[in-house]
């Protein structure tokens, strides 16, 4: 338990309690955490719960639960138990969010970590249960990963393996490990520095003791072929360690050693803050990182490489979605958070291309799931692979012939004036679509998100659902989403992957895949023919004037197969036009 206080930014540190009570054991061993333990939890925990009362803490306080609480298979009512029986409200921190929080306490520490981090840094945080691992270069996370090699776990994993053949089984599994590290990370990458942090640090030490913040290869090396050759209680009385940091100190030498090998580093630095007081520091807002956001852009650019994406299209979808987002604000309503998450799925809505083109969305949704990026939400990343999902038409659901696509773009490829705008704005749904939304209540429930909307713009408030039926001929709450917003996941599938997310996370979601639908529809071609264009917002009817290079064919093709989702969404009419650069 750590207890600061703070004026301005400077902390001071009140008090700092350690009760050790190794539940990891526990949950490594047999998968849950024993009622004994339990219960000696609930006892330390009064304790801290005592200092809460007599510092007056009870609204200011974080308690986080590691990977000793996160993978038992009680843990929910582990949690429970304790918040019945002391009042502390325990929080499950994420492998992410938990690397995230030691790297933001090691930047704290060392001054010089910028300069590092361009040149090639590896960052590892060896805990009881995990091998956190951060490669960072040139602004870029090229690789983040936790590892399940934890010490603490190690040691429960081969407790029946004879002490002195101990280290060759560590040895063996670590050996494993690395080959996976290897097998995942960046080939060549050159890595110049490696930073460490973590509880492992306190063996290595109070055994080795350094004069400074960092620790060579030479003496960890010296240090392991000594203690492998003597028992327990022999390392116990030469280096005058406590019992439980024996027990993890072999696996943590070994690991280093493998860690510095793949790292090819004669040295490490390390800091001696520990993990409570680097929550302290965070949840204070005393230390912030104002480049986590550029961090994580570079980063999406680099898995775009990694999934060999179309960069020039990528790039300019990019351009073109943030321009609409920026030039539509009254429209939308949305913040720069909302910005943040076009910008991330404009940029790999098609990296599913490396798989298969037919049903690249779903590939590409399917990738961007797996991104575990320390200090961006999981919920993020979670919208931002459904927007890319999102992000393609499939099919046409309206079968009125003044309303199709086609022949609204033959109209206007061959200039023919005989129409009026308003003869392509009233769609007929067909029978089967019709027959559908009687038996789906679900899917009209996700459609009334718009009927909730907050919108700022007074006259969007007012006009938004009569501007909708005098344009389109019925009430936008009446029927749910056409197919096409849907990807290749039918509508009760998608309507699954919603249902995690409030209202007005749903309406975002749908609004951003909107907007990145028009703007991927204007480089259809991927040639990049158009170059740039301006919006002009009427009352009903948003116009989209282009300049071209040559005259965009499919673009125009696309743009009306995929505008129907940003009719549908913001209830009003959008149209497409270009001007030649000659």
């Amino acid at each position: 338990m750590h207890i600061s206080e703070y004026s301005g930014k400077k902390e001071r540190t009140i008090e700092y309690l350690v009760k050790s009570l190794p539940l990891g054991k526990d949950t490594f061993s047999h998968g849950y955490i024993s009622l004994d333990n339990i219960y000696k939890s609930v006892k330390i925990l009064e304790g801290f719960a005592k200092k809460l009362d007599e510092y007056d803490l009870w609204k200011s306080y974080k308690a986080l639960c590691t990977s000793g609480v996160r993978e038992a298979l009680n843990k929910y009512f582990f949690i429970d138990y304790i918040k019945n029986n002391t009042g502390i409200e325990l929080e499950i921190l994420e492998p992410s969010d938990e690397i995230y929080l030691k790297y933001l306490g090691v930047k704290q520490a060392i001054p010089k970590i910028s300069a590092y981090e361009e040149d090639g840094i590896l960052f590892t945080n060896i805990s009881s249960g995990n091998i956190f691992i951060n490669i960072l270069k040139k602004d870029k996370l090229m690789l983040s990963e936790a590892f399940p090699y934890g010490n603490l776990r190690l040691t429960q994993i081969f407790k029946d393996v004879p002490y002195q053949k101990q280290h060759k089984a560590y040895e063996q599994d670590i050996n494993k490990m690395v080959l996976t590290l290897k097998n995942i990370s960046v080939k060549k990458i050159s890595i110049r520095h490696m930073i460490s942090s973590g509880s492992s640090i306190a063996v290595l030490t109070d055994m080795l003791k350094p004069k400074k913040d960092s620790i060579d290869r030479k003496d960890l090396e010296a240090a392991y072929s000594q203690i492998k050759e003597l028992n327990f209680y022999e390392i116990t009385e030469k280096f005058k360690l406590r019992e439980q940091q024996v027990e993890i100190l072999i696996p943590t030498l070994i690991t280093y050693l493998k860690i510095m090998d793949f790292a090819k580093v004669k040295k490490f630095l390390f800091t001696r803050n520990t993990f409570p007081y680097s929550m302290s520091l965070f949840y204070s807002k005393t230390i912030k990182d104002p480049d986590l956001y550029n961090r994580f852009k570079n980063t999406l650019y680099h898995i775009g490489e990694k999934y060999s994406y179309d960069k020039n299209h990528s790039k300019i979808v990019t351009k073109f979605a943030l321009k609409l987002f920026d030039n539509l604000k009254t429209i939308h309503s949305l913040k720069q958070k909302e910005r943040k998450l076009l910008e991330a799925a404009a940029v790999l809505h098609d990296i599913g291309y490396i798989i298969e083109a037919k049903n690249h969305e779903q590939h590409s949704f399917n990738i961007i799931k797996t991104i575990d990026f320390p200090g961006i939400s999981k919920e993020f990343i979670d919208m931002t692979a459904l927007i890319v999902l999102m992000h393609r038409e499939k099919q046409e659901i309206y079968q009125n012939a003044e309303h199709d696509g086609n022949n609204y773009l033959t109209d206007k490829l061959t200039g023919a004036k005989n129409k009026n705008q308003n003869d392509y704005k009233k769609p007929v749904l067909d029978n089967q679509f019709n027959n559908n939304i009687q038996n789906q209540n679900q899917h009209v429930n996700n459609v009334n998100i718009c009927n909730n909307r907050s919108v700022n713009n007074k006259n969007n408030n007012t006009n938004y659902h009569q501007n909708y039926k005098n344009n389109f001929g019925y009430n936008f709450g009446d029927y749910y989403w056409d197919s096409r917003a849907i990807g290749i996941v039918n509508a009760d599938n998608t309507n699954n992957l919603l249902s995690n997310f409030s209202i007005e996370k749903k309406l975002i979601i749908y609004k951003l895949a909107s907007i990145l639908r028009i703007a991927d529809s204007m480089d259809a071609s991927h040639s990049q023919f158009i170059d740039d264009f301006s919006v002009t917002i009427d009352s009903n009817c948003i116009i989209i004037k282009s300049l071209a290079k040559k005259y965009p064919y499919l673009e125009y093709l696309s743009f009306y197969q995929k505008s129907n989702l940003f009719k549908l969404t913001f209830g009003v009419n959008i149209e497409f036009e270009t001007d030649i650069l000659f």
